[in-house]
């Protein structure tokens, strides 16, 4: 029942991007209500639907031996002086990052609905309905990032400090200030285009560059992230190229890539969402040697494909087409998160 009504709510976000032009203030207020019902969805959901929530639980009563930001400790102690119940934690963190991002998107795009729906399909269910740290600090990185699109670094820059008080890993999104905006030439998207086929021989290959970068600092957590794999700590599963999500985004990334110089006058911003994508995508292979890392790494910077999917309504005609195709990766998506990754249990 809670995965349908998520499902359905996913779907009526893109139904609602076709009257992009209709009655602005009932669009607002559908969307305005959306964001409530989603964000009580994420704060109210039944404890143990997400594979994190029992870890979060354990956090709260000081039961796990995972060491967690203060952050979600001194919310922890706040929720148990006032309320005393668990579920506030969660409902906390719903409030801090759901409404924020759905802010942002608003912000970042006229088709805030389809931004919405490509969140819901993905984000919404791995960080603000299971990684709820990391959800939050995504709420500060969004921030930052549009300010960092409208040439406001030093508000990026303190946003991403902010996030990294939530979840450590958010510190690295700093990196994303190496990629200028600049307008890109035909070799310029053929490198970008290049680099998937260059991780996947990486990986293919096993080819651990990460090794190569000298660094003793890196090099010793390296060695301790190889010994907690070797021990089966981190578990075994290795990195896959070829998941069908990966490969549905990726042929979302050459198509943005193939419209470029379309969709780059609806997109401002485009460069930067290209050349983010692509880093993802090579971390995801550079540090294959770590399954874990190399996911959660991928994760954090992939953001960016909540912007750069809706584009490819701009360069299909007509426009309707394009909302139709995005419709159909928002469900393949999610249906994958489901299905595949199992983030929700379908039962509850």
């Amino acid at each position: 029942m809670f995965v349908a009504v998520l499902f359905i709510l996913m779907l009526l976000m893109v139904t609602f991007s076709f009257f992009e032009e209709e009655r602005p203030l009932v669009r607002w207020l559908v969307f305005i209500s959306a964001v409530i019902v989603v964000t009580l969805m994420a704060g109210l959901r039944p404890i143990g639907i997400d594979k994190d929530s029992y870890n979060y639980v354990g956090y709260y009563w000081g039961t796990s031996d995972e060491t967690v930001e203060n952050s979600f400790l001194y919310i922890s102690t706040l929720v148990r002086t006032l309320f005393d119940d668990v579920q506030w934690v969660f409902i906390i963190y719903a409030l801090i990052a759901i409404p924020l991002k759905c802010f942002v998107f608003t912000k970042l795009s006229n088709d805030f609905f389809l931004l919405m729906a490509v969140y819901m399909c993905n984000f919404m269910m791995l960080h603000d309905m299971t990684q709820i740290r990391i959800g939050a600090a995504m709420a500060f990185v969004f921030l930052g990032f549009y300010y960092l699109v409208n040439d406001r670094k030093l508000l990026f820059i303190l946003l991403t400090i902010i996030a990294s008080f939530f979840h450590i890993s958010a510190i690295l999104i700093l990196l994303i200030l190496l990629f200028r905006n600049n307008e890109m030439k035909v070799w310029h998207r053929i490198v970008l285009a290049v680099i998937p086929f260059i991780t996947f021989l990486t990986v293919a290959l096993n080819i651990d560059i990460v090794t190569l970068i000298p660094f003793d600092f890196i090099q010793s957590k390296l060695a301790i992230y190889e010994q907690l794999r070797d021990k089966g700590i981190t578990g075994d599963e290795k990195v896959n190229l070829l998941k069908p999500a990966l490969l549905v985004k990726l042929t979302a990334y050459y198509f943005v890539l193939w419209k470029y110089n379309i969709l780059k006058e609806y997109c401002p911003y485009l460069t930067r969402l290209v050349k983010i994508f692509a880093f993802s995508y090579f971390c995801y292979g550079l540090l294959s040697f770590m399954p874990i890392l190399a996911q959660r790494v991928n994760e954090l910077f992939c953001f960016v494909e909540i912007c750069m999917v809706p584009l490819i309504i701009y360069a299909i005609t007509p426009k309707w087409v394009g909302r139709v195709f995005v419709m159909i990766y928002t469900i393949g998506i999610f249906v994958g998160n489901l299905v595949f990754a199992e983030l929700l249990q379908l039962s509850m």
